[in-house]
């Protein structure tokens, strides 16, 4: 059992070697994954390698990711969570890339045709969350419970996840312009794949207990929560 905080010797020990074999898998998917639909199911079965999960300290509200959740009849995320703690509540949407999808130009290091489309996706995905507020609440009441942004602060936020870090930083000016591109997209963020291995399974219960599923298979599981 976890005690103050802290955890047993067993406890320890099955989170290192999870946490080594996990990223063993994710590292050899890596290698030969050439499709998004191949990381979806990844990630899907894998979950803790999400990014955003404790961007607000109490981490995913029922310890829950939906996948595939659509928001609308032209926008379908390929992952999305509610985090909330007693000041705010925030909407984590997430979208991803192809694992083969080049970034940059050999030809000049400017960024590919395919990333800028990705890239237009989140504007895109931000402007048609700002002009529709209410709606994206409500559809996130309809799955968790009515009062679930009661008192508290809402925000929403974007991850984009697409290239790989060996071609990214292959060139200095390659890996100034990825280092500016947060600034332009702020408060959403632009992240590699393996990025997501920074941190991963920072959290034995979460390790456990974190489920991904599409809507209608945890809709009521997300309903039982309580806080």
């Amino acid at each position: 059992m976890i005690k103050n905080g802290f955890l047993d010797k067993d406890e320890l020990r099955y989170k290192e070697f999870e946490e080594s074999f996990l990223l063993k898998k994710y590292a050899a998917l890596l290698k030969t994954a050439k499709a998004e639909k191949q990381m979806q199911l990844f990630l899907e079965t894998n979950p803790v390698f999400l990014p955003g999960l404790y961007d607000r300290h109490n981490g995913p509200l029922g310890n829950v990711v939906i996948s595939k959740l659509r928001l609308a009849d032209d926008y379908v995320t390929d992952f999305a969570f509610l985090s909330v703690d007693s000041a705010r509540v925030q909407i984590t949407l997430i979208e991803i890339e192809s694992p083969s999808i080049k970034v940059f130009r050999d030809s000049d290091n400017q960024y590919t045709s395919a990333f800028n489309k990705a890239l237009q996706q989140l504007r895109d995905w931000s402007l048609w969350i700002h002009t529709n507020q209410t709606y994206i609440k409500d559809k996130f009441r309809e799955i968790y419970f009515n009062n679930v942004f009661k008192h508290q602060y809402v925000t929403t936020k974007i991850l984009l996840i697409a290239g790989r870090r060996k071609h990214i930083y292959k060139f200095s000016q390659r890996e100034k312009r990825w280092a500016g591109l947060n600034s332009s997209t702020a408060p959403h963020e632009v992240l590699s794949y393996d990025h997501l291995t920074f941190g991963v399974v920072p959290n034995l219960y979460l390790l456990q207990n974190l489920i991904c599923r599409e809507q209608r298979y945890i809709m009521q599981t997300i309903r039982n929560i309580r806080y």
